[in-house]
């Protein structure tokens, strides 16, 4: 559900459908429709209750610590929420310590309950006895990369011998923290490098647009996902960093200043259609999402320029639109116009399209 819900809040390409691959294995054999042991309700109802008091009981400190409440703007800084995992890090820790025990205990019991013959008890104790060794080991060693991005206090309190194994076996990436971005980036402004080409040095500078990546203010940030879209997305990296560690930029540049079909054809708008320009600079920009205040249309100050200039309000008027209309008009308010691809139909299909929709329009 984690995964699910940052698809649809950002565009992270397909990275977020390899986590949701990754945790296939942890789900249960029946979810797949496949027999097996049947749940006890008392053991289910102790598992619910766990989680729930767990949810709770981290709900409770975070609205306790941070003293929430509904606002426009955040009222806590970064040492606020440094301090806040502090706090919160080593309960994770002790919530994951008990709840592995609880899994590897009701484990055993199920060896001697469920099984009726001794041989298969003996055989299934045994391979829960491997089965939790390695379990416990795993959650061991994943505790040094765990720590080691939110909290180092609870890194240096995790024995050193734990942190020697993990060291050794680092290189066959046995655990890590499977973060695609573990340190959150434009926390002050998305950083953004924006190309412009000019014939002059002192004017007459024109930008190119780019399919995917943020540029032109009034145009709608595009939804990608799954599709990865390789230039921009190392456009971001790009400003993060500079063009020495980034010399496919300077490249990029170059075959913009010779006008590369091949290199034009991965950029939306070319601005110099018929020769390539003399001159290209690069700007590094922070974007930020605007405030409601800044949009309203209720603000004192629009609203005074509005009637000085004795401009007649927007009346609405009835749509028009059938059923089908409106649904379309819904879903591309809420994920805007698809952009960067092209169809091609031919003249036969494009009139069947059009025999469609206007019979949609009829009834």
């Amino acid at each position: 559900m984690l995964q699910i819900l940052i698809i649809l809040t950002g565009n992270y390409n397909f990275f977020n459908l390899l986590t949701i691959v990754l945790c296939i294995p942890l789900l249960d054999d029946q979810t797949f429709g496949k027999k097996g042991r049947k749940r006890t309700r008392s053991t289910g109802l102790l598992s619910n209750i766990f989680e729930i008091v767990t949810v709770c009981y981290i709900g409770y400190q975070t609205w306790k610590l941070f003293s929430l409440q509904v606002v426009t703007s955040p009222t806590f800084s970064s040492k606020e929420f440094d301090h806040w995992l502090e706090q919160i890090v080593p309960w994770t820790i002790v919530i994951g310590c008990v709840s592995l025990g609880y899994e590897v205990l009701l484990s055993a019991l199920r060896c001697f309950i469920t099984d009726s013959s001794i041989v298969w008890k003996v055989w299934s104790a045994v391979l829960c006895l491997v089965f939790g060794v390695l379990a416990v080991a795993m959650f061991c060693l994943s505790l040094v990369p765990y720590t080691n991005e939110l909290d180092w206090k609870s890194n240096q309190k995790i024995p050193p011998v734990v942190r020697n194994v993990n060291e050794k076996v680092d290189p066959f990436q046995i655990t890590s923290s499977y973060g695609l971005f573990r340190t959150m980036t434009g926390v002050g402004g998305r950083p953004e490098v924006i190309v412009e080409g000019s014939n002059s040095m002192q004017t007459g500078w024109k930008e190119y647009e780019f399919l995917y990546k943020p540029g032109n203010l009034s145009r709608k940030l595009p939804i990608v996902a799954p599709h990865q879209p390789r230039l921009d997305w190392q456009m971001w990296f790009a400003a993060l960093g500079n063009y020495q560690h980034n010399p496919w930029f300077v490249t990029m540049v170059y075959r913009l200043l010779t006008g590369q079909e091949e290199v034009l054809e991965l950029i939306a708008n070319n601005p110099f259609p018929d020769a390539p320009p003399k001159y290209i600079r690069a700007k590094l920009y922070h974007y930020h999402y605007t405030s409601s205040s800044q949009t309203s249309k209720d603000i004192s100050s629009l609203l005074d320029i509005i009637k000085h200039y004795k401009v007649e309000p927007v009346k609405k008027k009835p749509s028009s639109l059938t059923f089908v209309g409106n649904s379309v008009k819904w879903l591309r308010e809420k994920i805007g116009q698809p952009e960067g691809f092209i169809f091609t139909m031919s003249t036969f299909t494009a009139a069947l399209v059009i025999n469609f929709l206007s019979w949609i329009q009829i009834f």
